[in-house]
């Protein structure tokens, strides 16, 4: 079948994508490969393939996007504002007594 490669590939591109949501700042590995995946699930369609693994894998590179760069988002905000508050003096002499 054609673009059946295709859709295996972002089938596993999506596992892995969701995968990587729990390690943190490796959640923007998961956005990477969501957008491989979409790729590949589009040109596999495009090719002709209407298996339902190229829908699976389209679904879940979808999702392994939009929650890794949700995730990503919020590490970089809480990361921001660690080092925000570290420079705060109210908070270092509370940190000290």
């Amino acid at each position: 079948m054609p673009g059946h490669g295709k859709a295996v590939a972002s089938l596993v591109l999506g596992i892995i994508g969701v995968v990587f949501w729990w390690f943190g700042y490796s959640s923007i590995v998961s956005l990477i490969l969501g957008v491989i995946g979409l790729f590949l699930a589009s040109s596999s369609r495009k090719e002709g393939n209407a298996e339902g693994i190229r829908t699976a894998g389209f679904v879940l590179c979808l999702i392994s996007t939009i929650v890794g760069g949700i995730i990503f988002a919020a590490c970089v905000a809480c990361a921001g504002a660690i080092g925000a508050s570290s420079g705060c003096a109210a908070l270092s002499e509370i940190a000290n007594s």
